[in-house]
């Protein structure tokens, strides 16, 4: 069974968010992502709010799906 997993990044200012973001991306596969979803909501005195999950996969499982693909399809 894969299962997913997600990376949630609430920061006030974009540039926090960007640092928060490469950082975590140094630490996976880009294969590893199945989905991003980004928004920013506020304004005002409050400034902005700006939030990004990222959806992954753990190394472990890309590599069984490699596996299975492998299996159910052999050369």
């Amino acid at each position: 069974m894969v299962n997913a997993k997600v990376k949630i990044f609430n920061c006030n200012y974009s540039v926090d968010l960007d640092l928060e973001m490469n950082n975590f991306l140094q630490t996976i596969d880009v294969r590893q992502i199945i989905k991003t979803e980004f928004s920013a909501a506020g304004g005002g005195q409050g400034g902005y709010r700006y939030t990004t999950l990222i959806y992954y996969i753990e190394l472990d499982d890309v590599r069984d799906i490699k596996i299975d693909s492998i299996l159910k399809n052999p050369l």
